[in-house]
């Protein structure tokens, strides 16, 4: 278990701590509900974020620790989040809540309305804190428990199977398919079975591990920028165009989103090498150069997942093994006698299908993204 966590509340007693289960921040808003329960009633709760090393506010916290004086039913939490973890997690989790036009420190959350960055005054406070005296508004704990019922609502075998069917049809990509069957076209004529199997699960490893980590980078944004409309806006730019693409493309039978040309001969001296050091650095930049060919497919269920933020992690890892199982596939094909050729040649005959496929999801993700569906 890691060590205690602090929350401090600013009504005039002792510091009170919390201690925080690993990665559980429904246990802190669990406490924090029992603290705000025992405030007396008629009381004003306001949840007041800040940053250590955040001069702005530096200058404003000593004022909104003032109102306390001016307000005897304010009850103040304030929470640091630059060096305390489970407030940080905290504060994602009212933003999700919230969905503020932007995000930013100091931020107070304060019945239905969210103040944040220069739009916090101790004069704004004020108003909200006199507003909420005379009109009982909600704690803001009991805004965040509605988003998270309906995340629970939205967290049933319904969204996994999505995310391993769409997974799935992203891993089958001409583009990753090619990188492998080469590799292994190669490591054919110069190594063992058991070498060929050893380093091609290197290769697919490296790709999943590579694939997760591009994820996991991109959560980190959303939980940051938080997903807001705009952000959603600009998903949705990228995928029905990129899905379009890829319909298009079974037309014309081209690849317009695929593996830039420049890196091609790289990737096919790697594939030659024919060694482990070789296979990882082929799968990371296979990967990265791959993205797009299918990467719009990944953004979109990468917002979709980002949506349960308790289910995060474990979305994104059935999502990347989900995505992989198409390589291992091909692998066990090969390792079971068949010709790298004949796979070869089977991808190029089925790749404008696997075009069409990977368009139309991606139409059918982008339309129910606008249409307020996912």
């Amino acid at each position: 278990m890691r060590q205690v966590k602090t929350l401090r509340r600013n009504t005039g007693m002792a510091e009170t701590r919390i201690t925080r289960v690993p990665v559980q921040v429904l246990v802190l808003l669990a406490l924090l509900v029992l603290l705000s329960g025992a405030a007396a009633q008629g009381s004003v709760p306001v949840y007041y974020f800040y940053g250590a090393d955040c001069a702005h506010c530096r200058e404003i916290t000593p004022q909104i620790e003032a109102l306390e004086a001016v307000y005897p039913q304010l009850d103040l939490y304030t929470l640091e989040i630059s060096r305390n973890e489970s407030n940080s997690d905290l504060f994602n989790t009212f933003i999700m809540a919230y969905n503020p036009p932007a995000v930013d420190i100091p931020a107070a959350f304060v019945g239905t309305t969210a103040l944040i960055g220069y739009e916090l005054t101790k004069e704004r406070l004020a108003t909200e804190i006199a507003y909420c005296l005379e009109h009982e508004c909600p704690d803001p704990l009991a805004v965040v428990g509605e988003t998270g019922d309906q995340e629970q609502e939205t967290n049933d075998p319904s969204l996994l199977l999505m995310l391993v069917g769409t997974a799935l049809v992203e891993g089958i990509n001409p583009c990753g398919f090619a990188v492998l069957i080469v590799l292994l076209a190669s490591l054919l004529m110069i190594k063992s079975k058991r070498g060929v199997l050893i380093i091609g699960i290197t290769f697919i490893a490296t790709v999943f591990v590579t694939h997760m980590l591009v994820g996991f980078g991109i959560m980190e944004f959303y939980l940051v920028a938080g997903i807001t409309p705009v952000m959603r806006a600009m998903i949705i730019a990228i995928v029905i165009p990129a899905g379009l693409i890829n319909v298009l493309d079974f037309w014309r039978e081209k690849s317009t989103l695929a593996i830039p040309a420049f890196i091609k001969p790289t990737l096919g001296n790697l594939a030659r090498y024919g060694s482990i050091p070789a296979a990882v650095l082929l799968g990371v930049l296979s990967t990265i150069a791959g993205l797009p060919c299918t990467g719009p497919i990944y953004l979109a269920m990468l917002d979709l997942m980002a949506s349960v933020p308790t289910k995060t992690v474990f979305y994104l890892i059935i999502y990347n093994l989900c995505y992989a199982l198409p390589l291992f596939v091909i692998l066990v094909v090969v390792y079971r006698e068949t010709s790298a050729e004949d796979v070869d040649a089977w991808r190029k005959g089925k790749r404008k299908y696997m075009k069409l496929i990977g368009g139309l999801l991606m139409l059918a993700i982008g339309f129910a993204m606008l249409f307020g569906v996912l």
